[in-house]
Formats: structure tokens, sequence, C-alpha cells
């Protein structure tokens, strides 16, 4: 009889039965650190970190694949030549042309082609390629947005064309002793700057538009084409607007294209009043929030219709 109650106070006070109540008694509060610590917020460094190395793999690429890039600034470079001199032919003998002055005028063409390179140079008309060949199925698998995806690459090409556009411009300039206007108000830089970063975004949600239509079909380069050389006429990337006549020019401002190239460039000659700013300013703003929900709308739908050929 006593060697059981030895045996039960032995069990009751043993250090094993301490330590197994002792660790019961620590289980939640780790289990509580462990949960905290899977609740904690995303590291904001890493996640910036992986667009910037994708903005640098994107730089890389673009100048690994130079023939395209040479052919590219040569068109471009072709472009402004021939418009150059066409301008400067016509008002060669004249003050000025429809309330253009000679300096104004010359200048609209050299600081185009800037616009052209920022604004209209994109990398989502690869976008139906990658949709009809499947390999958007290794992007979607990643860490990243699909929108956030192409316009970290389109800003990449974009800035690398905006260099290679300001050097061509510097030169071209030199060699013709072209007359350069620069306005002193410094508020109009300003306004010229965030209409031309609006006209950016607002070309990357058309341009992306286009691209996601590849869910639907594989021959988007015959549209693109002609949607690009409507869409340059209409924004001004060959003559200012205001030739146009004034009915044709009403209907124009409803739609997107004049305030990519048109609007921020008669900002920056001083030619546009504080009404046209504010109008300039809103219109990008009502045309990125539309192009911005349809893509999120066509995206989604798209998604449902994609079978990832040829993986």
């Amino acid at each position: 009889m006593k060697k059981c109650r030895w045996k039960m106070w032995c069990a009751k006070f043993s250090p094993g039965k301490e330590l197994s109540v002792i660790a019961r008694s620590k289980a939640p509060k780790q289990s509580h650190e462990i949960a905290s610590a899977k609740r904690r917020p995303r590291n904001d460094n890493m996640f910036m970190q992986k667009y910037l190395t994708l903005f640098s793999l994107s730089w890389q690429r673009h100048l690994e694949v130079r023939s395209d890039f040479f052919f590219e600034r040569i068109r471009s470079l072709s472009i402004m030549v021939s418009l150059y001199f066409l301008w400067s032919a016509l008002i060669s003998y004249r003050e000025g042309l429809l309330g253009y002055t000679r300096q104004q005028l010359l200048t609209y063409v050299l600081v185009m082609t800037l616009l052209r390179a920022f604004v209209l140079a994109c990398v989502t008309d690869r976008i139906p390629t990658e949709i009809s060949r499947g390999k958007i199925s290794d992007i979607l698998l990643r860490p990243l947005s699909y929108m956030g995806f192409w316009a970290t690459q389109d800003a990449a090409n974009k800035s690398l064309n905006l260099i290679s556009a300001i050097l061509e411009v510097l030169v071209f300039t030199f060699l013709v002793s072209a007359p350069f206007f620069v306005s002193t108000n410094p508020l109009l830089h300003l306004a010229f700057i965030a209409t031309t970063l609006g006209a950016m975004v607002l070309y990357f949600q058309m341009s992306f538009l286009l691209g996601v239509m590849g869910f639907w079909t594989a021959q988007s380069w015959g549209p693109r084409f002609c949607f690009e050389i409507i869409l340059e006429f209409c924004a001004g990337a060959y003559f200012p607007i205001d030739f146009l006549p004034r009915g044709v020019q009403l209907v124009l401002s409803v739609l997107p294209f004049p305030y990519l190239i048109f609007y921020p460039l008669s900002i920056y000659l001083g030619k546009a009043t504080n009404q046209e700013i504010l109008m300039c300013f809103l219109m990008q703003a009502i045309w990125i929030g539309f192009f911005v929900y349809l893509n999120r709308v066509l995206w989604r739908k798209g998604l449902k219709v994609y079978g990832a050929e040829g993986r």
C-alpha cells in the first residue's frame, strides 16, 4: 500500500510532468506569435525591387536587340527631318502661318519628335502574340501584376527612346541652326510635363486595350497599323490640329487623340488658354478612367476564354 502511494506521489511531482505542463502553457503563445508573423504586411522594398529589376532587364533587352531600336530611331528621325523642311519651306517667305510664327511652328515639329518617342512608343503590340502562343501563362504564375509587367517594360522602352530622341533633336538643331522656342513661364513648363505624363498613361491604356483583343483574334497587326495611322493624324503628330476646320476640331476635342500630342504642345508654346489647360487635364483623366475600367472588364473576360494554346 505504501509503495503504491509512493509511486503516485512521484508521478504527481515528477520533473517530466512539470515540463509538459510548462510546454503546454507556452504553446498558445508560440502559435500566436507564428500567426502574427504571417499577418505582417508585405515588404514594400521587395515589392518595388522586382519592378526595378524588370525595368533594368527590359533596358538590357532593348539594347541587345539593336536592329529594332536602330530602325525605329531611323524612322523617327526621317519623319522629323521631312516635316521640318516641309514646314520650313512653306513659311520661308512668310512671317507666320495660321497663327503660328516660324519659330513656334518649327519648334512644334522638334518637340513633337520628343513626344512621339515618349508618348507613342510602346511594347504592348507584342501582347497578342504572347496570348496566341500561350506565353502569358508564365507571367500569370509570377508575383507580378500583368498590366504592371507591361507598364514597366513600356516605361523602359519610352525612357530609352526619349534619351535617343533628345540627342537627335539637339544635334539636328545645332546642324541646321533651327529656331527653338522656350517659354519663360515656369507654370507652363509644369503643365506641359503633367499633361505629357497624362498622355503617356492614356496612350498606354489605349495600346493595352488593343493588345487584350488578342484573346479573341490573333490577327491584330492590321487593325493596330490602321489605328496608329488614324491616331497620329488626329493627335497632331504631323501638323497642329487648329489648322483643321473648326467643326473638325470640335469633333476631335471629345476624342482622346488630341490630348496625346497637340494639347501638351499647345501648352508648351503658350497658345493654350487657362480653360483649355484645365480641359486637357479633365479629358485626360476621363479617358484614362474609361480605358482602365474597360481594360479590367475585357481582361477578366479574356482570361475566361484563354486556352494557353502552344503550351
